[in-house]
């Protein structure tokens, strides 16, 4: 006898197709496989939404990428340590970048650096005398290009960056303050305009070219952020400016233009900070007996270290505050402090400020 009892209802049509779309999605997710922004839409498969400034961000990757592998003039004094310096920056975004989800085709990777010169092979014959020789395809000529050109291509590149991720933004200020600091460090020397060696630092007039902060300095809506900056920049300027005084002549002179480049920065972050900038101190003492011209060098190194240190110390808070208008001058005003370090022994590095 037939059993009379109903047996249950199969599956439908419709839920064994999702059922098997969803085991093709799990498979998908489960072998890290990521849809291209540019692929078709696939139901339930979720498209990856661009991180905050992406197109900024990858832009000033492949700009420090181009960079890290760019053949410098070989007698300017940076060629040797710029492509180490780059190919440091463009391994800490890439690796930010992906750390974020960008899919690793979105990322530049360098390009090889073409040899100076072909070569010519030959090949034996089967009777052992040399065949005629066979010269390989040549090598196209090594343009080497001046630092303050590949340089200002990374300066170039850091527009949008501003709207980048909070934790992101102190590194993209000190990868854009290393390039400035490599722009001023290619100038050629200008005579320095005389200022006074010793005693408390007076803001050097806005004619002043020493800083490569923005000409018209750009209005701040938290300009409090920069006190700390003004504080140090001033306490830097007046221990160069006393072991300036307390060197030889031909030291003194050569430290004219860096003196001269810190009371520009000096005037630049008053001027940013306005109402807010604190008043100078003039009761500064040195933190020891300064009597040689070993004992000045030493405090002139301490000194721009203590303000790089500082620099960076800023960089978040100042960020924070008001992201444009630090994005604006932060690079420069970095950048002027890294470039008068390195004068003085400070090696320049990938981050300045930071590492």
């Amino acid at each position: 006898m037939r059993d009379a009892t109903p047996s249950a209802p199969g599956p439908t049509r419709r839920l064994v197709t999702a059922g098997a779309l969803g085991a093709v999605v799990a498979a998908l997710a489960g072998c890290g496989i990521r849809l291209e922004d540019d692929a078709p839409r696939v139901p339930l498969v979720p498209t990856r939404e661009p991180i905050d400034a992406e197109k900024a961000l990858l832009r000033l990757h492949a700009a420090v990428v181009a960079a890290s592998t760019a053949s410098f003039v070989a007698t300017d004094p940076l060629a040797p340590l710029l492509p180490q310096l780059h190919a440091r920056q463009a391994t800490v975004l890439h690796d930010a970048l992906r750390q974020r989800g960008v899919p690793e085709s979105e990322l530049a990777t360098p390009s090889a650096t073409p040899s100076t010169s072909g070569t010519a092979s030959a090949t034996s014959s089967p009777g052992g005398s040399p065949a005629s020789a066979t010269p390989t395809s040549t090598a196209p000529a090594v343009v080497r290009r001046p630092v303050a050109e590949v340089e200002g291509e990374v300066v170039a590149a850091g527009s949008g960056l501003e709207g980048a991720e909070a934790e992101l933004r102190p590194t993209l200020v000190a990868v854009l303050g290393q390039a400035h600091a490599a722009v001023e460090l290619a100038r050629p020397v200008a005579a320095p305009r005389p200022v006074a060696t010793a005693g408390p630092s007076a803001s050097a007039s806005p004619s002043a070219t020493g800083s490569s902060g923005p000409a018209v300095p750009p209005s701040w809506s938290s300009p409090v952020a920069l006190v700390p900056l003004v504080v140090a920049t001033r306490r830097a300027t007046w221990l160069l400016e006393v072991a300036a005084a307390r060197s030889p002549k031909a030291v003194r002179s050569a430290w004219l233009r860096d003196i001269t480049a810190l009371q520009a920065l000096t005037s630049d972050l008053v001027d940013a900070t306005g109402p807010s900038a604190p008043e100078p101190d003039l009761g500064q003492t040195l933190p020891r007996p300064v009597t040689t011209a070993a004992e000045a060098a030493t405090l002139a190194t301490e000194a721009l270290t203590t303000l790089l240190t500082a620099m960076g110390a800023a960089l978040r808070p100042a960020i924070d505050a008001d992201p444009e208008a630090a994005f604006a001058a932060l690079p420069g005003w970095l950048g002027t402090v890294a470039a008068v370090a390195h004068q003085h022994g400070i090696r320049l590095t990938a981050f300045p400020g930071l590492a």
